[in-house]
């Protein structure tokens, strides 16, 4: 059974899962897998499968770029942006000069990143927040937020748009 790889599709999955900033580390680690994969076909020469790899981070790449909101993210849109361009051309260099150590310069890359990534997704586990920053309700019977007042809804403390 052949099922066809598409980013959206990868990110709606993870995001089902987990918060956004969740679904984004595990982004992190399916590209890092695939690049890994890509790695280990080139040790064994297998050229079609480092090509098929190195093609599926790419889109979930993509997809993840395609989902940068650079009027909210500002300065930081722009960089993950310049990131992502970066990578993108690696990937296809993996492929042009079926390079392994290449693929463990963006391993190391995608790693840094997903490192910050998942800090954030932790923050905001632990404190409803992504920058660590305590939420201001208090908790509620059953365990939801409570709201300050008439004017602000109850919100579920895991749910966050990620706007970058």
């Amino acid at each position: 059974m052949t099922q066809s790889y598409s980013a959206l599709s990868a990110y709606q999955a993870a995001s089902k899962m987990t918060t956004s900033l969740g679904a984004v580390v595990l982004l992190y680690d399916g590209m890092i897998k695939e690049v890994s994969k890509a790695k280990a076909a080139i040790a064994e020469e297998r050229i079609e499968d480092r090509f098929n790899a190195t093609q599926k981070a790419c889109k979930i790449l993509l997809g993840l770029q395609s989902h940068l909101d650079f009027e909210r993210g500002g300065d930081v849109s722009l960089m993950l942006d310049q990131f992502y361009h970066t990578i993108f051309r690696d990937l296809q260099q993996i492929n042009m000069k079926n390079s392994a150590e290449l693929c463990d310069d963006v391993i190391t890359a995608l790693g840094e990143v997903r490192t910050s990534w998942a800090q954030l997704a932790e923050n905001e586990q632990r404190t409803g927040s992504p920058d660590g920053a305590q939420d201001q309700r208090q908790p509620a019977q059953g365990g939801q937020a409570a709201a300050k007042g008439p004017d602000e809804p109850t919100a579920p403390a895991r749910s966050v748009t990620l706007s970058i």
